[in-house]
């Protein structure tokens, strides 16, 4: 019998008064380590730190489908392609991280943080799949202002999607609620180029009944045999998250 528990959103949720202190580096396996920086790298704190003139061209899109149920995460950079603007590129790197319920029956002495890891992959992607992506994003609206002021739920569907072009770090966010959800073209290629879409299933949005987020939280504290966190939620800015802790 499976024993499933949801760590690595505990550990969010635990070590929350330290997360406006920990910046992020990147993706990562390590659960602890990606506990202590989610919110730093939901944000793009990494890639909007990094991203000046010259910088290389660099996309993380970050899939939230209901935290403890799944979260899927893309990191893309893209090779210098040593031709002038608007040439094509060379391709570039995907890495990639599907992370899901703590399977205790992969627990090793070996490695004791396995069964939080989640899945990884990291493959070369080809200069049609960085030009497909752009043109989904564009599709999607990725360059119309955030929608500033929006909460992002953990216990809900949404995307982010974070950007350093031309050496200018930009940043959007899409919730289930929000007309621009259902505009999204970005997931298809995405997921067409990722080999962990046919190691995990993805998990597709669909119809909540979301009661306010403090009676979420509270009955979340409540249930019955509840091991996980109770839902967050993080606010969007003007370009990027805000800062702090929201109720």
């Amino acid at each position: 019998m499976q024993s499933k528990f949801w760590l690595s959103g505990v550990v969010h949720v635990f070590v929350i008064g330290l997360l406006a202190g920990c910046a992020s580096t990147g993706p990562t396996d390590n659960p602890i380590r990606r506990s202590l920086t989610w919110f730093s790298y939901l944000g793009g704190d990494d890639l909007r730190a990094s991203c000046q003139p010259g910088s290389p061209e660099r996309y993380r899109f970050i899939y939230n489908a209901r935290a403890d149920e799944q979260i899927r995460t893309y990191d893309i950079i893209v090779n210098p392609s040593g031709a002038p603007p608007g040439a094509p590129s060379a391709g570039g790197r995907l890495e990639s991280h599907v992370i899901t319920n703590g399977d205790l029956d992969r627990l090793s002495v070996v490695d004791p943080l396995r069964p939080w890891r989640g899945e990884e992959a990291e493959i070369s992607i080809s200069a049609a799949d960085v030009a497909a992506l752009r043109s989904a994003l564009a599709a999607s609206g990725f360059d119309q202002p955030a929608p500033r002021g929006a909460f992002l739920r953990s216990d809900d569907f949404y995307w982010i999607v974070s950007a350093c072009r031309d050496g200018v770090f930009r940043f959007n966010a899409y919730s289930r609620d929000m007309p621009s959800f259902q505009a999204i073209r970005f997931d298809a290629p995405l997921y067409a180029i990722d080999p962990l879409t046919a190691q995990v299933a993805v998990n597709p949005p669909r119809e909540l009944h979301l009661g306010p987020f403090l009676s979420a939280q509270q009955m979340s504290r409540l249930a019955p045999g509840m091991y996980g966190p109770p839902p967050w939620q993080v606010q969007v800015g003007e370009n990027g998250l805000k800062t702090g802790l929201f109720e």
